[in-house]
């Protein structure tokens, strides 16, 4: 079957999934300001973002196991209507404690709505065409992230009416979903954890998924957050957090590419020290003092700033699937699904850490460290692999896995075959 005819036959879950990406974007911008408007502590907004990471965590081994009782569509469905009764809860919700249970539940059901569209987008695309499907999906889910922050437009002050955007983007979903008639896919094999063997193999790639992990959830969870309470507007929050998954949508192919042609650990490296250096000045740039403004769309100033979340998204979000291909690279063929599962997991524990860790250095440091916490993780990180570039040898080109774009989203997203 031709690639055109492929994308043809998969435009109905390619469609679902991007209302799912879109939601779940929306959500992880939104979710922090709406602790923040309730009055709720940083802690709590932590809480909140390890909470959903930990059901997360627990959907990709727990909820996808289930799919073989009941089936794809229908899991499918039960799924996006635990988000969508979420959702719902979250745009009447006040108390903080109920809103981080629900985010738990969030990040279960969304584990399984992620697992479930994998599934079935790489059990229809062929072998020799799974890398440009993938590859195109991933331009789709790149693009709906950045136009996710769009739904804040339907504030106007109040955080309500996005929530209940939100819901029916999930609810847009079941309806794709089940009127598909395209057969969904066999229920997947059994896969192990691997996790001493990934140290031991790929310690890059071990490394980077935690750093990764804690890093990328601080930033896209915690500091909007932070920005609400210090009276940034929610518009200006979600321009930010656009800019940076532009970022990712413009650096992620190039970057690949690179790293099909030489060592993938010098990829990794000179990507982790871009974003060491914009965390740095970000931390050298930001004022315990700033009194809140609109943003100066015309201004110097605002485009600088622009560049500077684009570089962090350029290179902080496009890490994990170099690590990925850098993993399987170092993997025997047949352990490559249960190394894949394997990233993924540990990705997951940084990310449970990693607000946790946020909360308790600003708490005793003030909301200014948690610039430095980020610059230390990943200036720490550009180190290691710098220091590891020197002690072990490049893997054979005849070895390396081509690199797909591959997002912490997804337990299949990844190489599956090795060239």
């Amino acid at each position: 079957m031709s690639l055109k005819a492929q994308v043809s036959a998969l435009k109905s879950v390619f469609v679902a999934m991007a209302a799912i990406q879109l939601a779940t974007s929306a959500s992880g911008t939104f979710v922090p300001l709406v602790f923040a408007d309730i009055g709720a502590s940083q802690e709590a907004a932590s809480f909140a973002a390890s909470a959903y990471a930990t059901g997360f965590l627990l959907g990709c081994f727990v909820v996808s196991r289930s799919i073989a009782d009941f089936g794809h569509i229908r899991a499918f469905a039960a799924s996006a209507a635990v988000v969508t009764i979420a959702a719902i809860l979250f745009s009447v919700g006040s108390n903080a404690a109920v809103l981080i249970v629900l985010r738990f539940l969030v990040g279960l059901a969304t584990a399984s709505l992620f697992a479930i569209g994998d599934a079935w987008i790489n059990e229809a695309a062929d072998g020799q065409s799974r890398g440009r499907v993938l590859s195109i999906y991933a331009v789709v889910i790149g693009i709906v992230a950045v136009a996710s922050q769009g739904i804040i437009f339907f504030a106007e002050g109040d955080l309500g009416p996005v929530f209940l955007v939100i819901a029916l983007l999930y609810c847009a979903s079941i309806v794709v979903i089940t009127t598909t008639s395209m057969s969904p896919p066999d229920s997947g094999k059994k896969i192990n954890l691997r996790v001493r063997a990934l140290f031991q193999e790929a310690p890059t790639a071990a490394i980077g998924a935690l750093a990764t992990g804690v890093v990328t959830t601080t930033i896209l969870n915690v500091v909007p957050y932070g920005a609400a309470q210090l009276g940034v507007q929610p518009v200006d929050i979600a321009i930010s957090i656009a800019a940076i998954y532009l970022g990712r949508v413009v650096f992620q192919f190039p970057l690949g590419g690179l790293s099909d042609r030489i060592d993938r650990r010098r990829v990794v490296f000179g990507v982790s020290l871009v974003c060491a250096v914009v965390l740095l000045a970000m931390g050298i740039l930001s004022d315990p003092d700033y009194a809140p403004q609109r943003f100066d769309y015309a201004s110097v100033a605002f485009w600088f700033f622009i560049v500077l979340m684009m570089l962090l998204g350029g290179s902080l979000l496009t890490i994990y699937s170099l690590i990925v291909a850098h993993a399987l690279d170092r993997t025997v063929p047949v352990y490559i699904s249960s190394t894949s599962v394997t990233m993924l997991f540990v990705w997951t524990v940084g990310s449970i850490a990693g607000p946790l860790v946020a909360s308790a250095v600003t708490s005793l440091l003030g909301d200014s460290a948690l610039n430095w916490l980020n610059f230390a993780c990943m200036g720490g990180y550009a180190a290691f692999v710098y220091w590891r570039l020197g002690r072990s040898s490049p893997t054979a080109k005849a070895e390396q896995a081509k690199r797909e774009s591959t997002l912490t989203t997804s337990a299949e997203l990844a190489p599956q075959s090795k060239r």
